[in-house]
């Protein structure tokens, strides 16, 4: 049940219009809702047939043809789904879910051009809408457009920090595509703390848990290496500024600092990065690089390391990337844990258009 636009179809049928009986749209109502209940248990036809009664019961409200073109969308007809909805964008009534049903259906039909232009035109109506910058980088991405399809997932994690999937997108990217796995790391966690106990967030556990594992590697009881980036350059600083290292330098020396606190490890796990990333903010802030270079998942993990919560939060962070390590020290500190939980629902990481991260911050 798509409860959003359950709500959106309430909401519209409360306020009156001119020429339609609130009697009309609450009948109108009643047969959306039960269309929409017939719809998830894939009786597509069915549906459609209440949907078109409940349109024509309130023709102003665009949720009804919207759903319509959802119903064409899931049988995969998808020149119907653009007939329907380029009526609903023509008439000036309609919401970005809209724009990206449609340009999600002119892409299934191997047309990602159109798509894009459709995309962009949501974007000049609705600036803010996060959903309609993953999809246009999603088709840029189909298409080989690699870098112009980061640029603008990255641009939807300013525009719109709290929607999830820019941040899932650009995770994956950097850490299974390039070698700046940290920016990786950093927007799989921030994907995490946003939308949790979804079959993404396992995937990012184990992403994220495999990334860290990679990128520290421990030669010996004496030497270790740290790989979360190889754009370590060095700029010339304009004249009357000091010279300032680049972020990802000076992350790669504190981590490495971290990491050699456990050069007696054969192999790391949840418990090893706990100790590394503890150390690492240590570290980080009793040198006052927090100052240089903001970051609200750095501030995040302090505020949870004076809670003594970090530990919980990490192996809750990485629990399915080694699921039985997660299970053993769940079983030995159930307790502490169900603590942590219960304040961290309670007490979600703060993202919101004044408190986000993005890569370009960290002026490089």
């Amino acid at each position: 049940m798509r409860l959003s636009l359950l709500i959106i179809i309430f909401i519209s049928f409360t306020l009156s219009s001119l020429g339609q009986s609130k009697e009309d749209k609450a009948k109108a109502y009643g047969i959306a809702k039960e269309a929409i209940i017939i719809m998830d248990y894939g009786d597509f036809d069915k549906s459609i047939e209440m949907l078109k009664k409940a349109e024509k019961l309130d023709p102003n409200n665009y949720t009804y043809p919207y759903e319509i073109a959802y119903a064409y969308y899931s049988q995969q007809k998808y020149k119907k789904t653009i007939k329907t909805l380029k009526k609903v964008i023509k008439s000036g009534n309609s919401s970005d879910q809209c724009y990206t049903l449609l340009g999600n259906s002119y892409d299934m039909v191997k047309q990602p051009e159109k798509a894009i232009e459709i995309y962009k035109s949501g974007l000049i109506k609705f600036p803010k809408s996060g959903r309609l910058y993953f999809e246009l980088g999603n088709v840029l991405g189909g298409i080989q457009k690699h870098n112009e399809a980061l640029d603008i997932w990255e641009k939807g994690v300013t525009i719109d920090p709290t929607y999830p999937s820019n941040y899932y997108i650009a995770s994956i990217y950097f850490c299974e595509y390039t070698s700046e796995k940290i920016w990786g790391i950093l927007y799989g966690e921030l994907f995490q703390n946003i939308e949790r106990g979804s079959k993404r967030t396992e995937t990012m556990s184990k992403l994220i848990f495999d990334t860290y594992k990679s990128s520290l590697i421990i030669k010996s009881d004496t030497e270790a290496v740290v790989t979360f980036s190889k754009s370590n350059q060095i700029s010339l600083p304009a004249e009357g500024k000091q010279m300032k290292l680049p972020f990802t330098m000076q992350y790669e020396m504190t981590m490495i600092l971290a990491l050699s606190t456990q050069l007696d490890k054969q192999e790391l796990g949840i418990k090893s990065l706990n100790a590394i990333r503890t150390t690492f903010i240590n570290n980080w802030y009793d040198s006052k690089k927090n100052i240089d270079y903001p970051n609200i998942v750095f501030d995040w993990h302090k505020k949870l390391i004076e809670l003594d919560y970090f530990e919980s939060y990490n192996y809750w962070l990485f629990m399915k990337g080694n699921e039985d390590e997660f299970n053993a020290w769940l079983a030995d500190h159930k307790d502490k844990f169900d603590a942590f939980f219960d304040w961290f629902t309670e007490n979600p990481l703060d993202i919101d258009e004044q408190h986000y991260f993005y890569r370009l911050q960290l002026d490089l």
